[in-house]
């Protein structure tokens, strides 16, 4: 395991939540995630929804993944 701190206990992330979906840009780390919205568990705490992390990097460097970003935002 890691000794180093990652992003997610680093950077403050950007965040919107749709109703339906709660994005988290962290620039600086080039993640962003999406997740589905926060439910509450049976003693009521409230839990993340399940979430994919993006590789920003990893989309610029491919035309086809830029192409359905570009589809989405239009």
């Amino acid at each position: 395991m890691k000794n180093s701190t990652g992003y997610l206990e680093t950077e403050t992330p950007t965040e919107a939540d749709t109703g339906k979906n709660i994005l988290r840009y962290f620039k600086n780390a080039g993640k962003l995630q999406i997740s589905q919205p926060n439910w509450k568990d049976k003693d009521g705490s409230e839990k993340r929804g399940k979430t994919v992390t993006l590789d920003i990097a990893a989309l610029k460097g491919n035309p086809a993944a830029l192409d359905i970003i570009k589809q989405i935002v239009r």
